[in-house]
């Protein structure tokens, strides 16, 4: 089956959006071209996809370009499309079905889909729920997660589709800040937004830059519900057009050139990651953040740090890393490797693996473990911060967690 799309872009600064290009599969087999009419040669992935005339022919992920991928809903908006859609596409759903129903509002990043050439105020139309409705979401998500009926009120709470991970989330505003709020799920072992905020928070307290995070009690069916609110980075309140501009954006499986659905996972490296970087023309400092971040999954026990879990944004006429989000340590287990490699020994958590490749990283072998042994000094206060801001049962979770032995000499 043949499906045509069209990318829609809010170019850095401006706050109108031009077509960026028309993206048609085939069989699994992808063309993207950029649109004749796009004014300018600035594009997201210059390296993969810099401005050319003529079309690209994509062989990986479905035929998806990973700059487009990245707006793709994942697991928790699709359940949530295929609910709405149920009674009137009874066909399998292709992925470009995915893109298309999504609502634009919330994408990641800069980018829109539509199925015509011209961009029309539709398809770039800003609708978010206000923050007050963030005990209905709740409601939602528990009736969707039981698989229960969908009220029409309810289906007002379907509109965050666009945004990736497996887990229930909304984007909501409040004044001039968007804000994207993440509850419990059904399934957790531990208080995952309460676990989520200590992480951060004592992140940020170390140094490391992170999302602006919040953590608030909603009150649902006569309970008191912990839910993170994480502001959206990629979103900046315009006063003029009273809009939010979009910063462009780009995941780290964009930046690495690495597949999705796949199981081959080569390119799924922090080196070259922040090899990547440097080639971006990202900064000194912007590159041993991410050294540091790879050794603050260790410490806490986070084996989710897949590539979707890495962003960057375009601010000010340059590439930055984002701030860091979605750091949750291992619920079920100690976790003896990350999902990225590390070093010459691969995902292996391990001090000699993490110290392997530091001239990756620009950093020299003494700078490199002098990081090290700083954050391994960590230990004793992380704990005792897990201890203060948790439930006895959650922190010692959490603490049985922590991968810090496997960084000591």
């Amino acid at each position: 089956m043949k499906q045509t799309i069209y990318l829609y872009i809010q170019l850095p600064d401006q706050t109108d959006f031009v077509t960026l290009g028309r993206l048609t599969v085939e069989n699994g087999v992808g063309q993207f071209v950029y649109a004749p009419s796009y004014p300018t040669t600035w594009v997201l992935d210059e390296i993969h996809y810099p401005w050319r005339k003529e079309p690209y022919t994509i062989t990986t992920n479905n035929g998806i370009p990973n700059f487009v991928m990245d707006i793709m809903p994942d697991a928790w908006g699709k359940v949530i499309l295929k609910r709405i859609y149920a009674r009137e596409k009874d066909t399998p759903w292709s992925d470009l079905d995915f893109l298309i129903k999504a609502k634009n509002a919330d994408r990641f990043g800069n980018l829109c889909v539509g199925e015509i050439k011209t961009v029309t105020q539709k398809a770039t139309l800003e609708n978010f729920q206000h923050l007050v409705k963030l005990s209905d979401f709740l409601d939602f998500s528990i009736a969707m997660r039981k698989g229960e009926a969908i009220t029409r009120i309810q289906l007002a709470m379907a509109q965050t589709t666009s945004l990736g991970g497996a887990r229930p989330k909304i984007t909501l505003v409040d004044q001039d800040k968007l804000y994207l709020a993440k509850p419990k799920d059904r399934d957790d072992l531990i208080n995952v937004p309460q676990v989520e905020f200590s992480c951060l928070s004592f992140a940020e307290k170390k140094g490391l830059a992170v999302a602006k995070h919040q953590l608030i009690q909603v009150s649902q069916q006569s309970e008191q519900k912990d839910v993170l609110l994480l502001e959206r980075f990629d979103r900046i309140y315009d006063l003029q057009s009273q809009k939010f501009k979009r910063l462009p954006m780009l995941s780290g499986l964009t930046l690495l050139d690495a597949e999705w659905n796949s199981t081959n996972h080569q390119r799924w490296s922090y080196p070259l990651m922040a090899n990547e970087m440097y080639r971006k023309g990202m900064s000194q400092q912007d590159i041993h953040e991410l050294f540091r971040r790879m050794i603050f999954n260790i410490l806490i026990g986070n084996d989710d740090d897949h590539p979707k879990n890495h962003a960057f944004m375009y601010l000010n006429g340059c590439w930055r890393i984002a701030p860091l989000f979605d750091i949750v340590p291992n619920q079920e287990y100690k976790p003896q490797g990350l999902s990225m490699q590390i070093g010459i020994y691969g995902t292996q958590m391990g001090r000699e693996n993490v110290l392997s490749m530091a001239n990756q990283f620009l950093l020299s072998p003494d700078q490199a473990q002098m990081i090290l042994d700083e954050m391994i000094g960590w230990e004793a206060e992380l704990i005792q911060y897990y201890r203060a801001q948790l439930t006895p049962h959650d922190a010692e979770i959490v603490i049985s967690a922590m991968g810090v032995s496997y960084l000591k000499p």
